[in-house]
Order: structure tokens, then sequence, then C-alpha cells
């Protein structure tokens, strides 16, 4: 097979749920690496997040920010900032209806600690949100907000103090039904959902696919050369569009759908049993 770079998204697919990587995936990326392979991270997560893995699994590079900021070894090789209308006209939406907000720079994830360090992170709220229905999960999000935003108001003026550098990705804590309402309000942005609880809002025309089209560009390869692996909404567009696309067993109906392959879950050796089912690496 033409295949000559390889993408993993980070959370429910390199990361199992525990929030570690399996010893198989590790292996598995190794031989990659020892084969030749170019083998990144295709992510909604900044660079600060991404590094270390890049580091210990020896990746050449990244696609951050869903597309907007991509980072090799060496250093950034493109970035997307968000224009300056279109981030205030978020700030506004935001605080007129408490909707916890947090802005990515180059180097940090700024604003609200719920998103950033409770609801995006945190492993227990990872866990329920697999296991509630949507509308409970909607419920959750509104709940969530309301009693942190009284008890810790984020007004504008707090906010702007804060952005003194380029911001190349804006979470909204929302559910999916405001996500494609905002859409519409703002038809410069693209709305993507790589979490249940929160909206990822990036620049119209942008993407992971975008990113590894553009890193495609500076390597030397096409998307139809790439494989790419992935769980989330955020991921449809990848999976659909590149050569080969892996979607976890762990995924939705609706991701999986829209794969080449479905492999098993994030913590059954999804990766390299699929990297196995294609010929890339041997047991």
């Amino acid at each position: 097979m033409a295949v000559k770079a390889i993408f993993f998204d980070i959370d429910g697919t390199l990361l199992t749920d525990n929030r570690t990587i399996e010893t198989s995936t590790i292996q598995a990326i190794n031989q990659l690496k020892n084969q030749g392979y170019l083998v990144g991270l295709a992510t909604a997560r900044g660079p600060k997040f991404s590094l270390p893995y890049m580091a210990s699994l020896r990746m050449d590079l990244a696609i951050c920010y869903n597309g907007q900021y991509i980072i090799s070894r060496e250093g950034p090789i493109f970035t997307q900032a968000i224009s300056k209308d279109n981030l205030m006209g978020l700030i506004d939406y935001g605080v007129t209806r408490k909707r916890d907000l947090s802005f990515a720079t180059a180097n940090d994830v700024l604003g609200s600690r719920l998103l950033h360090v409770g609801l995006g992170m945190n492993r227990f709220f990872y866990w329920i949100a697999k296991k509630l229905p949507h509308f409970m999960v909607n419920f959750l999000i509104m709940g969530f907000n309301q009693i942190y935003r009284r008890l810790k108001p984020q007004t504008k003026e707090s906010i702007l103090v804060r952005l003194k550098e380029p911001i190349y990705q804006v979470i909204m804590l929302a559910g999916e039904q405001e996500t494609n309402m905002l859409a519409q309000q703002f038809p410069e942005l693209k709305f993507t959902r790589g979490s249940p609880f929160a909206a990822d809002i990036i620049t119209r025309g942008m993407s992971k696919l975008k990113g590894i089209a553009i890193a495609g560009e500076h390597y030397g390869f096409t998307v139809s050369q790439v494989m790419v692996f992935g769980d989330s909404d955020n991921d449809i567009e990848m999976l659909s569009g590149a050569g080969y696309g892996v979607a976890m067993g762990n995924a939705s109906h609706r991701v999986k759908e829209r794969a080449r392959y479905v492999t098993t879950s994030n913590n059954k050796s999804g990766i390299a049993s699929a990297l196995l089912h294609y010929g890339l690496i041997k047991e």
C-alpha cells in the first residue's frame, strides 16, 4: 500500500479511557518509525499538551488545534489565528449568555478553568459523557455552567486583559444544538466537537484534514497517502478524506460509518490491530 504518513487523534484514540498509552500502541509506533514512516498527531489539543507525546513516541509532528497550528520537532511550520472581529463576537456571545470560554494560544489554554482542567480533561467527566444519552449530557453542561458562573463570573474585561497574543482556537461550553445554531450566526467560523461538553471553534476552511494536507506540502505526501485514526465528530472529515481512515471501536456510529475501516477500541489494542490488518507492522 502507498502509505507514507500515519496520524493519530489523542483523546479516545492514542489514549485509553484511563489516559494511558497501551504497550501495544507504543510498540506499533516504534515499528512504524523504524520502517521510516512519518508519524504524527492530529488533535484539538495544543502544542503544550502534544509535545510530550511527540517526544516520548519519537513522532515527527503534530497537527494541533484542529489544523490551526502545526508543529514539528524544529518548531511551528504553519499557524492560522482566528480573526479579531470573530474573536470579539464570540466573547460578546459567551459573556452575554454566560457560556464558559477558553482561548488557545501557542503556549497554553487561557480562560475557563472549568473547561481546561474540569470537563475538558477530567477522567470522571470523560467516562460519564460516554455513558449518558445526549439530552443528559446537555443537562449536565447547562447545570455546571450556571453553578460555576455564579461562583466565578467571567466578564469581558477579565477575558480581554489576558488575551495579548494570537488565538488559534476557542473552546465554548455548549451543547450540540447550540453549536449548530452558532454555526449559522458565525459563518466565517467552523464549529467542531471533540468533546460531548464543548465546541471547538476555528477558522472556516480549516480542519485536521486541511492541516494534514498543509503538512504534506512540507514533507512531500498527499492525503491519499495518509492513514488516520480517530473517534470523535471532529475526526469525521479526516477519516472520510484521508486515503485510509480508521475509526476506533469506541467511536460513535456516525463516526464509524465515515471510516474505511473500524478497529477495536482504544482500550483493546485498536491502533495495533488496524496496523496489523493493513500490514504496516508485524506481530
